[in-house]
This record gives C-alpha cells, structure tokens and sequence, in this order.
C-alpha cells in the first residue's frame, strides 16, 4: 500500500509527476548541452480552486521531490513547517530572508526549527562536491555585525567588527583566523611553487630561498591573526573581489556611484570603495530592519526589498561560480544537472511569494544567467499575486528520438521572458516565473497509477570524460607523473653527471669506473660541474673565466685524469698526475690573462681514471667546440692509450690540435694534430742504455747474474694501457742490443685496481738467477707492490738489483710516504724535464712570481724557491705550463684570436725558447726544415730530459740523484761519462 501523497516509496498517486518529470528532463538535458540557459520558476498550481486540488499539486511536487532525490540530483527544499514560526513577527519579507540566508549555508539559530530540509544542495555521490557559498556568508558576516552593534553604527565601527571576526561568520577566534589565513594564503601556492622550481633550475641555494618564502609566509600569517586588523591575504578571496567589482551595489542610493577603478591588491586596506560598500550595505540592513523582526514592520520597503535582492544575488553568483564551465576544476563541466529549489506551498504569508519575485527581480535586474531553477507549488487564490507571468500547459507526452530539443513551452516562455523585461511595460511583472497548471482529472484520479512501479527517466549522471579531471585522475597522474620522473631522474643521474627535472648538463656523461663498484663523470666540466681532483684549482679556473667575460679571448681545453676519491689528488700517484698537470695549465692562464691583450679561458675536461673514459670526454669537448667557436686546441691526453688514436681522430675531424705534455708514445708522431713536448719511448730507452751498458760492465760488482735481465710490464687487460707494451718492446730491444740475456715475463693483472705479481716477483727472485737488470714497463701506481714481493722474497736477499724504468716513474715521489724502494733496489728512471728548468728568468718562473699567496697555497707551490721545490721535481706541472703557453701563443699570436685552423698552423711554426723545459720547436714537423735539421719529417731530437738515481739509504729515507741531464733544444748527446751510474750523490 502507498503510505500517502509525496510519501517515499516506489509508486507514484499522481498521472501529473511523469509529466513534471518530462518537463524537468527537458530542461535537464537541455542544461547539459547549453549551459548557461536561461531557467525559469515552475510555479505548479491546480486549474481550478479546490482546496484538495491544491493538495494534490503539493502531493506531486513531493513525488517530484523523490525523483530528484533517488537520481541524485543536488536540490534544497524548504521545510514547511518552520514558516509558521512566530518569532518572526509573521512578516513575509523577514521569512523570505531567513530562507535565504539557511539556503546560503546559515545554520538555524538555537532553538529555532531549521527553514531548509537536511542535506541541502547535496546530490548522490556521482555529482561533483559540494556547493559553497562564500558570497553568502560575507553577507551574513556583515549582518552579524550589523546586529551586534545596533542600527546607529559607523562605518568604522562595522570595519573594526569585521577585521575582529576576520570577515567570516563566527571567525572571532584566532584558530578560525588562522585557518582562514592559510586558506587564502593557500591561493599564492601556485606562484610560490613558480618561484621555487625557477629557483632550483638556477644556481642560487635552494635552501636560502625557501627559508626566506617561509619566513615571509610565517609573517603574514602571523600578521593576519591579530586582533583587530584586516587579514593579510583577504583581498584574495572570491567573495572580497566580488563584493568590490558587483556593479549592483552601484545601484543603491548610498552607494560610491563614481567609482569605476578595479581595485588593487597592493592598495593600504580597507580601501575607500570597501568602506563606501559596507556603509551602504549596513544602511540598508539597517533601515529595512529585516534582522530584528520587532522593527520589520515599521521597515523601510525598499531598503528590505534592496537587503533581500542582494541577498538573492549573492546567492545567485555563489551557484553560478559553482557551475563555471571553464574554472580551473572544470565543475561546470562536472555538474551537469541545475541544483533545484523545491518550494513545496508558497503563499503570501510565508514569504515564499515575495521570494520568488526578489528571483525574478534579480534576474531582470542583472545580466547574467544563472543556473538555479525553482520549483513551487502555489494555491490557486493565490495565483493572481504572479501576475503577468507566462502560464503553459505541461507535456503532453514523453521525450522520444530527438527529444533533446527544447520543447515549444519553453521556447514561448524564452521569447516572452525577453519582452516582458522590458522597462517600458506597465504594471508589475514576473517574467522568469514559469506557471504550470496541472488539470484537475489528473490530479485527482483515484487509480491512475496505483501500483505502477517507479521508473525515473532523469538524466543527471556526470561526464564520463570529467572524471579525467578530477583529484583520483589527478593523483593517478600525479603518481604516474612522479614514477615517471623517477624514472627520468635515475636515468639521467646515471648517465649525466648534473641533472634536474629540467634536463640534463650532457658536456658530462657518467661512466664505469675501472673497478667496476662505481661510476665516475668524464668529460667537459661546464654549468657549475667540478671533477673530484683539484676542486679548489678548478674554482679559481672558473675565476679566471669569468673575470674576462666580454674580452677578446681564446679557449683551451685542459684534458687529464681527474677522477678519484682524494679531493687534491696527494694520496694517489695517477691523481698526482692530473692535479699537478692541471695547475700548470692555470698557471700560464693566470700570467697571460694578467698581461696580454687576448685572454685565454681554460675549460676542464677529466678523462677518468688512468683516462678509461678519455674516448668519451673527447667527443664531449668536439661537442662544446660545435657551440662555442672560441675553442682552438687541447693541452693533455697525457696517457699512451690503446684509444688514443680514437680520441686523436674526433678532435682532429673538428679541426682541434693536442699539445701533450707527457705522452711519449713513439707512434703519436704520425698524427697530424698531435703535437708532443714529451721524449718518445723509443728516444727515452736509448737514452736508458747508457745505464744498461754500465751496469753490465764487469766493475759492477754486488749485483745479480751478470748477463740475465728481466723485463716485466703490466697486462693492458681492460685498462687498454699501451705505454707499458711500448716500453715492454723497446726496453726489450735495447737491453738485447746490450748484450744481456732477457727474460720477458708474464705480464702482471690487475685485481679491484691493484698489481698482482706473486708469480712474476718469484720468477725474478729464483734461486742463483737474480738478474742485474729490470726493466719495470708497468706504472708508477704498481712499483709498490713490486718493491714489497723483492723484499720479502728470500731468493733476492742480498741480491742487489738495478731497476730500470721510463718517465711514468717521475711521479712516484719517493720523497714522501706514495712511493718506496727496497732496500737491495736501485732505481734508475727519468724526467721529461732537466734541473735547469727551474731556473730564475724562465718564462715559467716568471708566470710563477704572478700569483698571489692564496693561489700558491691552493696550488702548493712556493714562488719564491722554485729551484728546490720538491713539487716540481717530476715535470708534470711545468710540461703542462709549457703546453698552454705553447698552443696559447699559437691561437693568439699578433695580439688578435685566431680560429682552430690559424692555431693549427701557428703549431707548425713554433719555436719558442726559455720555456720550463726550455726550448720548444716545432718547425720539424715541416719537410723542409727536417731535412735542414737531419731528422724524419714529424720527429724531434731535442727534448728535455733527465736521468735520475733512487736509492733506499735506510728505512723509508731514499736519496735522489740525478746524474745527467738535458734541456729541450740542446742536441748534444749525453754520454756514459755524464751518465755515470755510480756517481756519488750531492749529500755524500
């Protein structure tokens, strides 16, 4: 059984809801498609005056009701029974307002029975949040303080009321005051996130600018939580600009009409129109005494009708706000259905008349259109208070095919809706009010429909494609987003060595370092990047480089080994390499630009550890030389590699010319871009064999076998080492020619980075088979580990033995705790410099004297000694000084930048004296000058070289001579008498 008219159950009483249904689908469909349209009031009264009648049409609105509930659709409906109330003095005007202010989110006084059904403008869970009401609610915080101070308040008292509150209902305490301030603050998130993602693609610190975003935030929200004053951020609220902007304030006869200026942000607060919108808002609250239902009667009319209109109208734009179809949430575009103001028996007593005229009023007042469709029951006596409104009959049949076009009652009601606007027609009209009248048979059938199930045709699903924007879609992409810049970051962490969600720096690539365990950066260090060795070196690189930004200048590329844990490479010998290579680099950057019209501007390049990765660095430098033209040459590739020719190759294919300072290989000389201020192998080893023909004479008594040698090198293995098996066959060679007897030993591994030479150490120490002569081709990382197996070797006990090395052993600084010498060893190798290099008035010395106090500390140099300072005694620093100054002069000879081809060729004509090597000659390089000189074209026999002694004098105390030497450009041989092996030492 049906539990009664508009009960909730699943069968309808009336034959009139499914055409109310009809009705409202139409309209419903139509919204999906033209939002905004244009919706009228359905006012649903019976056709005729019987009071069961008119039970009737509230009965089916009530049905109507239900259907809207069970599809969801987000509806408010007011509750009867509070109309009746007393307390509001039984003015229609004060229950009008009341119906407003609980439809706008004001919570029923205690005591008092609420005006608007539970749940109201809440639609099923399918429909797109919550409606809110920010409009509405400044308005009530107005009339709050409006009550509170009596209607003979100054507009400065209602300022003061407002900042107390924070201009919020109820916003007394600081707690709400604070919520409120981090609301509106919250608006600015989107800049500040700007700023700070601007910041960390930058190279300003990070951290120091977001201390300083959030000490400015702490502050304004402290300042927003004062008492008494005005929060900081409330000129960003919705409902603050709209209150200022609202041109129907304009309206009022108290209200600023000359003002016309959009407010200002910045502006002191509260500005001049706040005041003058407030003062006017205030009066008409207080002349229409709407608020005090003891005063209403004796009201101003129009001041009540102008306090309910506003009302209405704030209302109106927190709906229409609600369904903007292009906000940043698109919930326009989520809700697709009008909310709907079910007004079940509007009657002259209860206000809901004069309701449904300030609607109409206002949207004939406004412009705009707004989303809000009613629907009223009315009396039929109490029709004739609608006069001049449009009356159509309901549908008379169901929506089929192309139901989606309006139907013709609501087409006649449009084009009547904009005539009857119009101001020039007499009498008063209600042109959005929509009169339904529902015929009396319909209504009052006693069978019709009884036990028909209920089957709702309302559309009002939202959007399939609305829920791809939406806080779910959102935090789908968002964890998508943030998986997949994971991803990008390790990506390119991996293979870059600086990185950030903007891109990559890719003049550095990260590679496998030779252990395997690590990666390490190779190639040009630009944007900020530093190579782990020498990092305060490189900083005063950068110095330079950018004191002549905007000069005339030409650029070099320093390329060496600059990878390593030790952060001023002293506790590695290969770190050494790179460290002290590198300062000689600075060392002619610094002088040159402090003296010469063309500065020079040093790049770093690292080509890893023992240069594994220099085939990537150069394409890395060929790579920054395709942007920056300024590039003219390389200075370093110091390291005999199996891939140096690779590397030779791409730089020579872009046109760019090496000046190495200590890569001896023999076959370098063949390459046309290679310039080499090193001795060759093969020129070190003949130079060697003045010591080997010594040491094999008969009067070298105490060493081992007369006539057995051992030549002993390390295994290229991955290391693609190809200084040791140039060495391995010269040395071979030359100790053949000799006269000794040679062993080549198995060539020695490598394991995690270290020599492994227990066979090889065995081999050397056989019993009765010492040799007299080693000839270590390995490197000057592994002589540590050879000199240990020798010494706790019984079978070299008391067996003196002469080690014969080349010039990678000039950095083994024996004069510190890197490098040791057994006891029974000595050590004979040599320098690609001559003690006479550092004499004063060299060019180096010179450039020395230029730096001040703190660089030669950071480099570790002593301008004023440079004769006995024992950090020049391997050459590395001075090579590598004479390198740049060399290609320096070539690129910028005449006092103007020459381009890679002009430095190329200036190459070819270099002949350069007082140099730290001193003389530098390149000129053979040519044809016609090598055959001047006797030489083959592309060879030199001038270099500079020294042959030095090491002996162990006791314990870890090891005492160098050197016993002869050669300055570059002497071409005088040097002889056995020079050379003698036994010379005593200067200390003896």
């Amino acid at each position: 059984m049906a539990t009664g008219p508009g009960g909730d159950d699943s069968r309808r009483h009336y034959a009139t809801t499914p055409h109310l249904v009809e009705m409202m689908e139409a309209i419903f469909q139509a919204f999906r498609r033209r939002s905004p349209m244009a919706l009228p009031e359905l006012v649903l009264h019976a056709d005729s005056g019987s009071p069961d009648a008119d039970e009737a049409v509230r009965g089916s609105l009530a049905e109507l009701r239900q259907e809207l509930r069970a599809r969801g659709v987000p509806f408010a409906s007011v509750r009867q029974s509070a109309l009746v109330d007393a307390s509001d003095g039984g003015s229609p005007m004060v229950r009008a307002l009341r119906v407003v202010q609980a439809l706008g989110g004001k919570p029923a006084d205690a005591g008092s029975e609420p005006y608007v059904e539970p749940h109201a403008w809440r639609g099923s869970r399918r429909q797109y949040g919550q409606y809110e009401f920010p409009r509405s609610e400044l308005l009530l915080a107005i009339e709050s303080v409006v009550r509170e101070h009596g209607p003979d308040a100054e507009p400065d008292e209602l300022l003061h009321g407002l900042n107390r509150t924070g201009w919020r209902p109820g916003g007394v305490q600081w707690t709400a005051r604070l919520r409120d301030a981090v609301t509106d603050a919250s608006r600015t998130v989107p800049a500040l996130l700007i700023a700070v993602v601007a910041v960390l693609i930058t190279d300003k610190p990070w951290y120091v600018t977001l201390l300083f975003l959030a000490v400015v935030m702490a502050a304004l929200l402290a300042l927003s939580i004062l008492p008494g004053r005005a929060p900081v951020f409330l000129g960003l609220r919705r409902e603050v600009r709209w209150f200022l902007s609202t041109t129907y304030l304009n309206q009022g006869p108290r209200a600023d009409r000359g003002e016309g200026l959009t407010w200002r942000v910045l502006r002191l607060w509260p500005p001049g129109p706040v005041r003058q919108r407030v003062a006017a808002v205030a009066r008409d609250i207080q002349d229409g005494a709407l608020l005090d239902e003891h005063r209403a009667g004796s009201g101003d009319e129009d001041a009540q009708r102008r306090h309910l209109q506003l009302r209405v109208h704030a209302l109106r734009e927190d709906l229409r706000d609600a369904h903007r179809a292009w906000s940043l949430d698109l919930r326009g575009r989520k809700r697709p259905t009008p909310p709907v103001l079910v007004l079940p028996d509007a009657t002259a007593d209860n206000g809901l008349i004069e309701l449904l005229r300030a609607v109409s009023d206002i949207r004939s007042i406004r412009s705009e259109l707004d989303p809000l469709l009613v629907v009223a029951a009315v009396r039929h006596e109490d029709i004739g208070l609608l006069e001049r409104s449009y009356s159509a009959e309901p549908a008379a049949r169901h929506l089929t095919g192309s139901a989606a076009d309006l139907p013709a009652w609501y087409a006649g009601w449009n084009r009547a809706r904009r005539v009857s606007q119009s101001p020039s027609l007499e009498g008063s009209t209600l042109p959005w009010v929509l009169r339904v009248p529902l015929p009396e048979g319909l209504l009052l059938h006693p069978d019709l429909g009884v036990g028909t199930p209920r089957r709702s045709r309302l559309s009002t699903g939202r959007p399939r494609w609305t829920w791809l924007w939406s806080l779910p879609a959102l935090a789908l992409v968002l964890a998508a987003a943030g998986v997949g810049l994971g991803v990008r970051d390790h990506r390119l962490t991996s293979r870059y060595c600086a990185s950030d969600l903007s891109g990559a720096n890719k003049d550095t690539r990260r590679i496998d370092s030779p252990d395997g365990e690590s990666s390490e950066c190779v190639g040009v260090a630009t944007g900020g990047v530093t190579f782990p060795v020498g990092r305060q070196l490189q900083q005063l690189i950068d110095k330079e480089n950018e004191a002549i930004s905007g000069s005339n200048y030409v650029t070099l590329v320093y390329a060496g080994p600059l990878s390593g844990p030790d952060p001023e490479g002293k506790n590695d010998n290969q770190l050494v390499k790179g460290f002290e290579e590198l300062r000689g680099a600075y060392i002619a950057q610094h002088a040159n630009n402090a003296s010469q019209p063309v500065k020079l501007r040093l790049l770093v390049a690292n080509g890893g550890t023992d240069m594994a990765g220099q085939v990537e660095m150069a394409k890395r430098i060929v790579d920054v030389a395709r942007r920056d033209r300024t590039v003219v040459g390389v200075v370093g590739v110091g390291r005999d590699m199996t891939d140096t020719d690779q590397v030779l190759e791409t730089l020579r294919q872009a046109e760019l010319p090496v000046v190495s300072g200590t890569n001896s290989g023999t076959w370098l000389l063949d390459k046309p871009n290679f310039f080499n201020l090193a001795a060759t192998d093969e020129w070190q080893v003949r130079q060697l064999k003045l010591l080997a023909e010594q040491l094999r004479a008969p009067g070298s008594s105490g060493y081992g076998t007369a006539g057995r040698a051992v030549v002993l090198g390390r295994n290229p293995g991955s290391t693609r080492d190809r200084y040791t098996r140039e060495q391995m066959d010269h040395g071979g060679r030359m100790l053949t020619d000799v006269g000794y007897r040679v062993d080549r030993l198995e060539r020695y591994g490598l394991s995690n980075g270290r020599p492994v030479l227990g066979r090889q150490v065995s081999q050397i120490c056989e019993e009765g088979e010492v040799p007299r002569v080693v000839y270590f081709a390995g490197r000057t990382e592994d002589i540590n580990a050879l000199m240990d197996g020798i010494t706790s070797e019984p079978g070299c006990n008391g067996k003196r033995i002469a080690l014969l090395a080349g010039d990678d052993l000039s950095q083994a600084g024996f004069d510190t705790d890197r490098s040791s010498v057994a006891a029974n060893v000595t050590l004979y190798h040599l320098v690609l410099t001559a003690p006479g290099t550092k004499d004063q008035g060299t060019i180096f010395v010179n450039n020395l004297r230029k730096l001040a106090e703190a660089q030669e500390k950071t480099l570790g140099l002593s301008a004023a000694t440079p004769q006995t300072d024992s950090a020049l005694s391997d050459g590395q620093t001075m090579l590598m000084h004479d390198a740049t100054e060399v290609l320096y002069r070539a690129a910028a000879g005449g006092g103007q930048a020459r381009g890679r081809a002009e430095a190329w060729s200036g190459l070819l004509r270099t002949d350069i004296d007082n140099l730290a090597t001193g003389r530098v000659d390149f000129t053979a390089a040519t044809h016609d000058k090598a055959r001047e000189q006797g030489l083959e074209p592309g060879t030199r026999d001038n270099y500079a070289i020294s042959l030095v002694r090491v002996a162990n004098t006791g314990g870890a105390h090891y005492e160098r001579t050197v016993l002869c030497s050669r300055r570059a450009g002497d071409r005088r041989q040097l002889t056995q008498k020079e050379c003698d092996a036994d010379r005593p030492s200067p200390s003896s």
